[in-house]
């Protein structure tokens, strides 16, 4: 079981075992509530593993959060609402595409809304990567869930999502500056290891490397 902090649990499906994907389970009052769904159907498993792992079943999540619309976030989405009947929510620019792709409805939410789970759940607009593409903010615990608005190099250091992978990169990279108005220590994110220091100055050197 890998509780990377109280209450917040990472799964790395990446082959190699480096982090190169990542999901979340977050433990909170009111249920678990399980943020972005990786792509292989195996990696379904290693979630309900890490799941039963605390104690709980897949009945005990309330609620699927997807970060953005990449099939390495989204594929496994029908399975797993079957399993649990958790509503599913993402960005309103992202919820529509990831609803057409995956078949399943999703609930748009407005850039600021609060979700009442874990002292409070914001949901960050940082468009670019795609058109939706959102950040997870958990206030009372200062983690930010970055998905793919940063990537990670092999020496853990974080930098802006390439453009390969980018709807518009000059707008990924511009727009990281968002996260600069939120109060976090920790960053988690999908393509990388995990940031567990100064987290909200590591974003304003990446933006200073950038000449954002």
């Amino acid at each position: 079981m890998v509780e990377v902090l109280k209450g917040i649990h990472s799964i790395d499906h990446s082959d190699k075992g480096d982090h190169s994907l990542e999901t979340w389970i977050l433990d909170c009052p009111q249920g678990l509530v399980l943020i972005d769904t990786a792509m292989q159907p195996e990696s379904v498993n290693k979630i309900g593993n890490e799941i039963k792992e605390m104690g709980k079943t897949w009945k005990d999540v309330k609620l699927i959060l997807i970060t953005h619309k990449h099939g390495d976030h989204t594929k496994n989405i029908p399975k797993i609402v079957e399993l649990t009947g958790a509503p599913v929510k993402a960005h309103d620019l992202e919820a529509p595409l990831i609803e057409k792709a995956v078949g399943v409805r999703i609930e748009g939410l407005p850039h600021g809304t609060i979700l009442p789970y874990c002292g409070g759940i914001e949901i960050i607009h940082v468009p670019g990567h795609s058109e939706g593409n959102a950040c997870y903010f958990l206030r009372s615990k200062k983690t930010l869930i970055a998905g793919d608005t940063i990537f990670g190099n092999e020496k853990g250091e974080i930098q802006a999502p390439p453009e390969r992978y980018c709807l518009d990169v000059k707008e990924a990279t511009k727009n990281i500056i968002i996260l600069l108005n939120y109060d976090f220590e920790y960053i988690l994110y999908t393509h990388g290891l995990d940031v567990m220091k100064d987290g909200k100055e590591k974003i304003q050197e990446l933006l200073e490397k950038c000449e954002v």
